[in-house]
């Protein structure tokens, strides 16, 4: 009885293992545990980069919203705008939310970001 305990602690261990190498098909068309977005305000806009940490390409989009408000704070102009680019693996890329056209009083909002692996 005392080997066969061992034994089945080892045989358990294994496919505990096992499961946990096993990625879910689900997950492998995902890019949401290995892809991380910055954001670093500039004079005239926001630096977006995104770091792709996985070990594949990456297509991504990255959208946002520039909205040029009077002193007041009303919305004298809004846009919205895409990026589109490929990232190697290992690798960032960035796109930048421009508020040249807004003067002084300027906000980027609804910055979101997909990715999925290049195929």
């Amino acid at each position: 009885m005392r080997k066969a305990f061992p034994l089945l602690l080892v045989v358990s261990g294994l496919f505990s293992v096992i499961a946990m190498r096993s990625v879910p098909a689900a997950a492998a068309d995902s890019a949401d545990e290995c892809v991380r977005m910055r954001e670093s305000q500039e004079e005239k806009g926001l630096n977006l980069s995104v770091d792709n940490n996985c070990d594949r390409r990456l297509s991504c989009t990255v959208t946002w919203t520039v909205q040029c408000e009077s002193a007041t704070g009303k919305i004298q102009k809004k846009n919205t705008e895409t990026a589109r680019f490929v990232i190697s693996a290992s690798q960032s890329q960035a796109a930048f939310a421009s508020a040249k056209s807004c003067g002084d009083s300027w906000r980027v909002s609804d910055v979101s970001w997909d990715c999925a692996p290049v195929k």
